[in-house]
């Protein structure tokens, strides 16, 4: 990018247009002109920006992770949100050449603090682009939840009865299996028979109050009218029939047959599961217990999410948010207001990249301020991990969990250890410093753990041994081949990790790369992109990794949600013969590309030396 005196600005173009003549030429005093080549980075993910950017010739893409999500042509301007905060998790990239004129931020503030109509536009198109930032997730959620079938709520299977069979009869059939209805058989419905239902309800209101006798037949009292929908129906149709007749349960097909029977409850269940519904229950629990429930709640909202088609990087921000927000209110809930001001609580490895999404070992740790002591200690953090066992977050089996005081400790022991990994890197020191360089603020002060990061980069040096010795475990795990034709028929029943052949390699093999770089991001996509965007990966290679990382984990979460049904992730094997031929073309594929990505961080860190 060059900068050059700007000249020639459009002062016809909203909000400029406000200002008075004396404004315009102060204002025009001030400019600069940035000129970028196509493909060129105009502004990087999460730096701030030191001035307005109003596009005068060419086009200019906003990405995020790797999509456009916007595109700024002629007297559009942008960013805002990067100018009056602390960066975004978005770039902004040259779609061709392109001129901006620069406003900067100094007299951005000058003038609209002077001139009111200036800066209530300034400030409102400032609060529209948080609005629309907050609503976008939202809508996405509500969307595919509008997009919820049948199938993906809990169907009661059906009790029958024969229509000579008495009231008791029926009840009988209800107690023995827990069922609130029976349907009524009365004859073959292929040979012009009908089935009738008959509710606990109805069986209260004719016994008990109208007083029919008990070994009155079925046949003269069930409803013949059946409510019924197809298993592949959408569940809000389900929800609109049961307000439109007052019913609360209806009888679900399955290519004409009777395959259950869909109650109230288990749709609203589903359709509860909004990711703010969960939110709201985390802010409002008041003990360990409700945090447990609402965190059951998440996996119910993963199972929609992902059956109704949406991305698993979505998927993956949404559980991130409400996942800290439980561990969270937990601390909170656990721990005296002392140590939340004195501690940063920390979660690392893929929780900590915003990655997580059925719930794996846990990875946390707890920064505490030199100097302070808390008597109470080692029972609040025996409690949280003994509560997040209970949630269903398994025990880190290399004990990386708060109650390890090896992971509770002050600034100075942190700092201590860094030095220990970077200069004395063992194998348990590069595992420690890779999910540590992972690491999120969750609660209390996160100053503390900014401050131990900056330790961390700041004691990196150009240190070839180092990075190659770092960036090995990427090559560990073989990234099988064969799979597939002919070779494929041989071995099928044969189960691929899909984490250590696929999903490690991209993860580790990306982060040594951001590490070398002193990269701030955390998360492989956005790493995969910030390291695109210094050219230490070409935009091709770089979209195919983000690609192949998402379809990987695609899979993974269908493997874990297939296997479990708490929603945590027992393995990460994926069986080759539940793939259809599409997404085992994809897999081939994408395992082709992370050998290829294998190389490339072979020559890149001379691991082949």
């Amino acid at each position: 990018m060059e900068r050059i005196l700007s000249d020639a600005f459009d002062f016809s173009v909203s909000p400029f247009d406000r200002l008075t003549p004396e404004q315009r030429q102060r204002l025009a005093a001030a400019l600069d002109l940035g000129v970028y080549a196509r493909d060129g980075v105009i502004l990087s993910r999460d730096e701030p920006a030191d001035c307005l950017f109003v596009v005068r010739q060419g086009l200019v893409h906003e990405r995020r992770g790797g999509e456009v999500v916007a595109v700024h042509g002629a007297h559009d301007s942008f960013d805002l949100q990067a100018l009056f905060s602390d960066g975004q998790a978005r770039s902004f990239v040259a779609a061709e050449d392109t001129l901006c004129d620069l406003v900067p931020r100094p007299i951005l503030l000058e003038l609209a603090h002077e001139n009111a109509a200036f800066g209530a536009v300034i400030q409102q198109a400032f609060a529209d682009r948080l609005s629309a930032l907050a609503n976008e997730r939202s809508n996405r959620e509500t969307a595919a939840l509008t997009m919820a079938r049948i199938r993906q709520a809990y169907l009661h299977p059906p009790v029958f009865v024969e229509a000579g069979a008495s009231l008791r009869d029926a009840a009988a059939a209800m107690k023995r299996n827990q069922a609130s209805s029976v349907l009524v058989r009365d004859g073959d419905p292929k040979k012009g028979g009908r089935i009738g239902i008959l509710t606990g309800t109805d069986l209260r209101d004719l016994v008990v109050l109208e007083g029919q006798p008990v070994d009155s037949p079925v046949r003269l009292l069930a409803r013949y009218e059946l409510l019924a929908l197809d298993r592949d129906d959408l569940l809000f149709n389900a929800l609109i029939l049961m307000t439109k007749h007052s019913v609360r349960r209806l009888v679900i097909t399955e290519q004409g047959a009777v395959a259950g029977l869909l109650e109230q409850t288990d749709l609203l269940a589903v359709l509860s599961n909004h990711s703010q519904v969960v939110a709201l229950k985390v802010d409002r629990a008041a003990t360990p217990e409700d945090l447990g429930r609402a965190s059951q709640d998440i996996v119910g909202l993963i199972r929609t999410l992902h059956g109704t088609g949406v991305k698993v990087s979505f998927i993956a921000d949404l559980v991130t948010e409400l996942n800290r927000k439980i561990f969270r209110r937990l601390f909170e809930l656990l721990a005296p207001p002392d140590l939340l001001a004195n501690a940063c609580l920390i979660v690392m490895g893929s929780e900590g990249r915003g990655e997580q999404l059925l719930k794996t070992d846990q990875d946390n740790g707890l920064i505490l301020r030199d100097g302070y002591d808390c008597p109470s200690l080692p029972q609040v953090t025996d409690a949280f991990t003994r509560h997040l066992v209970e949630f269903g977050y398994p025990p880190c089996p290399g004990r990386i969990m708060v109650s390890n005081p090896d992971w509770t400790r002050p600034l100075a022991l942190y700092k201590d250890s860094l030095f220990h990994w970077i200069h004395r890197p063992d194998e348990a020191a590069q595992m420690n410093l890779a999910i540590f360089y992972d690491a999120a603020a969750v609660a209390g002060d996160a100053a503390l753990l900014a401050e131990a990061k900056g330790y961390l980069l700041g004691r990196l040096q150009d240190n070839q041994m180092f990075f190659t010795a770092f960036a090995r475990p990427a090559l560990a795990f073989d990234t099988p081949s064969g799979l597939f034709g002919g070779l494929f028929e041989r071995r099928r029943g044969e189960a691929v990790d899909i984490k250590k052949a696929g999903i490690f390699p991209i993860v580790h093999g990306v982060r040594a790369l951001a590490l070398e770089k002193h990269m701030a991001e955390t998360n492989t996509t956005e790493r995969i992109w910030a390291l695109a965007d210094q050219g230490v990966l070409d935009r091709g290679m770089a979209g195919e990794l983000a690609d192949a990382f998402t379809f990987l984990s695609t899979l993974r979460l269908k493997a874990g949600l297939d296997g479990s049904v708490s929603g945590t992730q027992t393995d990460n094997l994926v069986r080759m013969e539940t793939l259809g031929k599409l997404d085992r073309d994809q897999f081939k594929d994408c395992l082709a590309l992370v050998k290829k990505f294998k190389e490339l961080l072979a020559y890149h860190f001379h691991l082949n030396h």
